[in-house]
């Protein structure tokens, strides 16, 4: 029964190695922006990482659990954060914990692959009597990360943090001895000094060697991005050809068999067709992309099973960046999205989007052929 807590720490959200490996490219990328630039892509980053892996816990109990998870993790000096860790995190939320046992159950099920019924997991916490489960939530605003400090509160906004008060505090950090006083304020300014502050800045995920940022002059990463991956896109700018539409699935699935392309299992294709729906993006541009990028990933290619969990090669490639393959779908379709949002009228959408998904100047051609043949071999 407690087998799914093995399950979770078997699954690894993200290390200090891909946090290096972020800046490195950043850093590398991006030389001409300032420091305070390449300081909110790489926290952007990390934000994202963090936020996509809590969908299903309710927005309420979210800046906490963030703030616990690096507390408990990389502020102790741990190499890694797996599932188990933002589990244990969310069990330090009491009202999660006793009032929403079955929405905790629906969390880790979309976590791992053997399923636990609710009165497993109210079984490993414990909890004898029958809990009401209908916890009220409210729908607040993922804006602020309070801390309280002995009758002191310090307000880290998540989005716009005060450079000046990082700064003040940078310049003692040095000197300053740790203490039970301000141990909780330091393990912030080191989650900041390490993730770099978060400011208006959103991004998109490319292929290969390439990241994508946007500076938005109104909406943070976290109001713009992760607003969206709750709601439906009209997506106006995009011909209709790119939006989504029912597709003859039987003939796409006999030409991803006919290319031996591991994604037409499960959980591969079926959660390509739904997250294609949820961003109203024609499912088949998704599929072209991982033509492009990773030939539809035959099974007998070397590490197959990991491909497929990106086989976008979002987070620059699935080596740097090994997640799920419905994580890395969102991240697809709505850098797609995004980086079509400013396309002049009558361009290519498939060129235009090339240019910056990937450095091969020849992606948006090949991703483009690849999607008319689909079409035609799918109607």
């Amino acid at each position: 029964m407690d087998k799914f807590t093995d399950e979770l720490r078997a699954k690894k959200v993200i290390n200090r190695n891909d946090i290096q490996t972020f800046k490195n490219y950043i850093d590398k990328k991006y030389a001409k922006n300032q420091t305070k630039e390449r300081a909110s892509m790489l926290s952007n980053t990390i934000h994202h990482i963090l936020y996509t892996k809590l969908e299903g816990i309710p927005d309420e109990y979210k800046s906490s659990i963030k703030v616990n998870i690096l507390k408990n993790t990389f502020a102790k000096n741990k190499t890694s954060i797996t599932m188990y860790d933002i589990f244990n995190c969310c069990l330090m939320e009491n009202k999660l914990k006793t009032n929403c046992t079955s929405l905790l159950t629906n969390w880790i099920n979309l976590n791992i692959d053997n399923p636990i019924k609710h009165e497993d997991l109210k079984s490993y916490l414990g909890i004898k009597d029958e809990v009401n489960d209908k916890h009220k939530i409210k729908n607040t605003d993922d804006n602020k990360l309070i801390v309280d400090i002995h009758n002191n509160n310090i307000d880290v906004e998540d989005n716009a943090p005060n450079y000046k008060f990082l700064n003040t505090y940078l310049k003692y950090l040095g000197t300053l001895k740790f203490n039970n006083k301000i141990i909780i304020t330091f393990i912030v300014i080191i989650f900041l000094i390490m993730f770099y502050p978060i400011s208006k800045v959103a991004y998109s995920m490319s292929s290969k060697s390439n990241f994508k940022f946007y500076s938005f002059k109104e909406k943070s990463v976290s109001q713009g991005l992760l607003q969206n991956t709750n709601s439906k896109f009209s997506n106006a700018h995009l011909p209709d050809y790119m939006k989504y539409k029912n597709i003859d699935e039987v003939k796409l699935k006999k030409f991803l068999t006919l290319h031996k392309s591991l994604l037409v299992k499960e959980p591969y294709f079926s959660t390509i067709m739904s997250v294609a729906k949820e961003f109203n993006l024609n499912p088949l541009v998704l599929f072209s992309i991982t033509g492009q990028e990773q030939s539809f990933v035959p099974e007998d290619t070397k590490f197959a099973s990991k491909i497929a969990n990106n086989p976008f090669n979002v987070f620059h490639s699935w080596q740097e960046y090994n997640t799920d393959i419905k994580d890395a779908s969102k991240i697809a379709a709505r850098t797609v999205i995004n980086l079509s949002k400013d396309m002049p009228k009558d361009s290519d959408p498939f060129l235009w989007v090339g240019k910056s998904y990937a450095e091969d100047k020849n992606w948006g051609k090949g991703v483009e052929a690849i999607f008319k043949d689909l079409s035609e071999k799918c109607k």
